[in-house]
């Protein structure tokens, strides 16, 4: 069976009551501690965390409060070029991971913190982008793999034999994990870009938007038209996008605005996985097989070289018989199965607070909303707007089941999670949490002096 979301939607406000001053309908009640601003400060600038506490979630009337976002606490247009420019990309991916960090808080001061805005869901995806960049667990997952895998010691075991019969020693298994190096290379580089050029492209639009509207005490229609019209034309999801910002930012209707920040982050997200598409596609077609077979290749040519005379020309004659290949090709063929099975499983995992996603498993319910699935202002959707985004991609709507993405090539099922995803996980207070805790700091220092 399906699981179906319960309409347990919280009712407005009454103001029909005569002589009554209309209320605000009440917000979400996730009810954590209230949020000190320190979590979320200026990490370029130590001066920002000497601001004022926070409310905390669900405070009333957050939005028509003047803007808290401290002044050095975000990094600015400039500043976010500077981050992408940066050339090593393990410290450039820290620098963006802590950027969306400090953007998606000074949205969230701006807009409350009752919901995520994309900033807050790329803070996580791009702190695990960096676990493939740094390839830290893949000397240790191909060992323990080699030693398990029966199909990886049989082959090693044929090739092996056919060393000795060249007069050869067995084959470093250093050489294998050589190989899947340099395959692994080819994907890091390919996320790497990807992280970069999403950072590039949408992190300053984050920017612009904070620095325009970061003191607006109301909605200014003349304003937000003149914002907007300097958004790229050829980018029009993000001008929908931060169009539906513009309206969140003064929504006193808890239900009206959670649908606006679910629309404005689903269009950006469209937008990024869009954008995405040719990095994804390197990273997961990678000719992993080409990339082993030379390496092996290599290993047993230098071996034969370095042979006395007679016995290299003997070893030459029997690797002309195709010996070698015939051994080799099945390795070859074990190998890259493994490093797909690493890889995927690197590439298809997303970090959230506490633990991590599978995506190739259906998403499963945040434990706050296990049984409705969806935190209360988004069990059900009124927006038309939305509702078209949701039916053009959610496959499964208002279920979690046929979330999981087989084909993280594909963008319809990648889309198909991600919209679920947002929808599930807006009300989650734990996605303002620092990715790298209240010591994180940039690697990069700031393009401007910082002033509290």
């Amino acid at each position: 069976m399906k699981t179906t979301r319960t309409d347990t939607r919280p009712a407005p406000a009454r103001t029909d009551v005569a002589r009554e001053a209309p209320k605000p309908q009440p917000r979400n009640e996730l009810k954590p501690q209230a949020r000190k601003l320190d979590e979320g400060a200026s990490l370029f600038d130590a001066k920002a965390r000497q601001q004022p506490r926070a409310e905390a979630l669900g405070g009333p009337a957050m939005a028509l409060q003047p803007s808290r976002v401290a002044p050095g606490s975000y990094p600015s247009v400039a500043d976010v070029n500077a981050i992408a420019d940066m050339k090593d990309p393990v410290a450039r991916n820290v620098a963006i991971t802590q950027g969306y960090h400090d953007l998606s808080n000074a949205l969230g001061e701006m807009l409350g913190k009752e919901n995520a805005n994309w900033s807050t869901f790329a803070t996580w995806a791009s702190k695990q982008a960096g676990s493939s960049i740094r390839q830290e667990d893949l000397p240790k997952f191909l060992m323990d793999a080699i030693k398990t895998s029966g199909p990886v010691g049989q082959a090693i075991s044929r090739v092996d034999d056919v060393m000795r019969k060249l007069g050869l020693p067995a084959l470093p298994i250093g050489d294998m994990v050589a190989g899947a190096k340099e395959a692994l290379d080819n994907v890091s580089k390919a996320i790497a870009d990807g992280n970069q050029f999403v950072f590039r492209e949408i992190g300053q639009e984050f920017a612009r938007f904070v620095d325009t509207f970061k003191d607006d005490t109301h909605y200014d229609a003349a304003k937000v038209e003149k914002y907007l019209s300097q958004l790229p034309a050829d980018k029009p999801l993000l001008k929908e996008a931060f169009g539906a910002y513009t309206q969140a930012m003064f929504e006193q209707d808890p239900n009206k605005k959670a649908e606006l920040m679910l629309l404005a982050n689903n269009k950006i997200g469209l937008h990024e996985q869009t954008q995405l598409q040719p990095y994804i596609e390197k990273a997961l077609n990678t000719p992993i097989q080409d990339t082993f077979r030379k390496i092996l290749n290599q290993s047993i040519d230098a071996g034969i070289q370095g042979l006395p005379f007679g016995a290299k020309q003997a070893a030459q004659l029997l690797d002309r018989t195709g010996l070698v290949d015939a051994a080799v090709n099945p390795l070859v063929d074990a190998m890259s199965g493994l490093f797909r099975r690493f890889s995927t499983e690197h590439m298809m995992k997303l970090a959230v607070p506490g633990g991590a996603l599978k995506l190739g498993n259906d998403l499963p319910p945040p434990p706050e909303w296990a049984k409705d699935i969806f935190p209360p202002h988004l069990r059900t959707i009124d927006n038309p707007e939305l509702k078209q985004v949701l039916s053009q991609l959610d496959k499964s709507q208002n279920s979690l089941e046929g979330t999981a993405a087989k084909d993280w090539s594909r963008l319809d099922q990648r889309m198909n999670y991600i919209i679920d995803l947002f929808r599930s996980r807006q009300a989650d207070p734990h996605l303002y949490d620092p990715p790298f805790g209240r010591t994180g700091r940039y690697p990069v220092a700031p393009t401007q002096p910082r002033v509290s």
